[in-house]
């Protein structure tokens, strides 16, 4: 994990930098690393013959002893 000292030190050297290519190469990477991730709508798999066994949360007679 990054500590805040860490994250000030590494914004103090990039406000250092006089390339503005390189500032804009660090603003995207930026951007990406911190947009949030898009997730899968809920049933986007459904129709995919995809199958399931109707018992599937059943406990497994296996397990018996340990219920």
């Amino acid at each position: 994990m990054i500590t805040d000292e860490q994250k000030k030190e590494v914004i103090a050297a990039i406000e250092q930098l006089q390339d503005k290519e390189a500032l804009q190469k660090i603003a995207q990477a930026v951007k990406e690393l911190t947009a949030p991730k898009q997730r899968a709508p809920l049933g986007f798999a459904r129709g995919n013959g995809i199958w399931m066994a109707d018992d599937f949360d059943e406990p497994l007679e296996d397990f018996a002893d340990y219920m």
